[in-house]
């Protein structure tokens, strides 16, 4: 959700790779602001003399900026997976749709795939993880950025999604992949704060379709099935770009499957109308059901993403209740200006709560204006960081300070069009519309960035 013309550096190679090193600071940074931020997206939209046709088919690049209470220092790397390195040693594309069609059905017969780490980071049991959509984990070095093996952590049976959620009150992170086949299987995962990792079981979902997101409360899983369907047969034959291979659907509808985490092999499916959800910002249970508030698209698109000037309907912060005695279902608006990025307190996650965190975005007839918003989901109010023009943001990410929902340091990468660089604004959660506390500087532009976390220092 950005605004720009002609192909910004958002949209190109990470122009120059590198470990930490001191970035500028201006204003001052709060001592109690200890620990690294992470974020993931595209790092190389082109190799080998060719610009890919998607960004989700990009090898990643994995940003971090360490706080140590007086300064910040930087790092961004490129995410150099084993396939990756196969591409280099080949001089070729191999994995994405731009590489030849014999090369992509050498890699479909043998069931082969890039860990790209384009989209996330998961930080868990003190290993980071660069996730992406379909396929396993991709470790991370923390302290360096290096690239390391990836692994399925022994559990992963093909994919784990690049939206794990965490339900705090369970102290387990849970998340899911898809699997496609005769079949779209998407199965289940758990991941204890201590302890070892678990498959808790596969759902089967009623068409070949898409999952990007999902929700979890400290009683169910909540799996979005929407009307998009892949073309099996353009799939199988490795046939076109990325976005020929999945078709918005409306006469299919959307299903929500509701999984009991104390009954995975009995879910509940609950039938809705057609639309859109690339991401959710919180779930709880309420006394007839669980509640699922997500940013709600009209319809599906995949050809925007990567386009800083999108042109098609925004979407707008929503809460779907579910009655599971009745199947009844109700849909309630949130907030009035179109949202996107949603983030809350992590303390709340899973749980009933009533603040968040998000990217917003307002249209007029002279340009877009963005912000970073604090939004009272149950009073339907906002406060927001208006960004100057030119500057653009991305996902805000939360740093508690205390046990109030907006007690957070709000920490978002922004890009400044005017001077082509990237920096770090340090929000105060309780005083947003204030502004920065203070700015952390890279002297480049990052590419645009997905989602992020942050590592608290112990």
């Amino acid at each position: 959700m950005a605004s720009s013309n002609a192909v910004s550096p958002l949209l190109q190679s990470l122009s120059r790779p590198h470990g930490f090193e001191p970035l500028r600071v201006e204003g001052r940074l709060p001592e109690a602001l200890r620990g690294t931020l992470f974020r993931a997206g595209p790092g190389l939209f082109e190799r080998f003399g060719t610009r890919l046709s998607h960004p989700f088919e990009a090898d990643g690049a994995v940003t971090a900026v360490r706080f140590d209470g007086r300064g910040a220092q930087g790092a961004s790397r490129i995410v150099e997976s084993a396939g990756y390195h196969e591409e280099q040693a080949a001089g070729r594309w191999l994995y994405t749709s731009s590489a030849s069609w014999l090369d992509k059905m050498r890699v479909a017969m043998r069931r082969g795939s890039k860990t790209t780490g384009n989209t996330s980071v998961f930080l868990w049991q003190e290993r980071l993880f660069a996730l992406m959509e379909g396929g396993p984990l991709q470790e991370l070095d923390p302290a360096t950025l290096d690239t390391l093996a990836a692994t399925d952590l022994g559990i992963v049976s093909e994919a784990f999604s690049a939206h794990p959620h965490r339900v705090a009150s369970l102290r387990t992170t849970f998340n899911f992949g898809v699997r496609y086949g005769r079949k779209m299987n998407i199965d289940l995962y758990a991941l204890p704060d201590e302890g070892v990792p678990s498959k808790l079981g596969t759902v089967e979902a009623p068409w070949q379709s898409m999952v990007h997101d999902f929700m979890a409360t400290d009683r169910h899983l909540l799996l979005f099935v929407g009307p998009v369907r892949l073309n099996v047969f353009r799939a199988a034959l490795c046939l076109g770009e990325l976005t020929q291979l999945f078709q918005w659907k409306p006469e299919l509808g959307a299903q929500l499957i509701v999984v009991p985490l104390d009954a995975v092999h009995s879910p509940r499916t609950f039938e809705l109308d057609p639309f859109w959800v690339w991401h959710f910002s919180n779930a709880f249970e309420d006394a007839a059901g669980p509640c699922v508030d997500f940013c709600r698209y009209p319809e599906f698109s995949l050809g925007e993403i990567g386009e800083l000037e999108s042109t098609g309907a925004l979407p707008m912060l929503t809460r779907l209740h579910l009655d599971l005695k009745s199947g009844a279902t109700r849909e309630t608006r949130l907030f009035d200006v179109p949202t996107e990025f949603p983030q809350v307190h992590p303390l709340r996650h899973g749980a009933r709560y009533d603040t968040l965190f998000a990217q917003t975005e307002r249209r007029d007839a002279a340009r877009v204006h963005s912000g970073v918003t604090r939004i009272g989901v149950e009073r339907g109010s906002g406060s927001e960081w208006a960004l100057p023009d030119g500057h653009f943001p991305s996902e805000p990410v939360l740093v508690p300070r205390g046990e109030g929902e907006d007690d957070v340091f709000v920490l978002d990468l922004v890009y400044d069009a005017k001077t082509e660089h990237s920096y770090v604004a340090v929000l105060d959660g309780q005083h947003l519309a204030d502004g920065p506390l203070a700015t952390v500087h890279f002297d480049h532009a990052i590419p645009t960035t997905f989602h992020g976390g942050f590592s608290a220092e112990r």
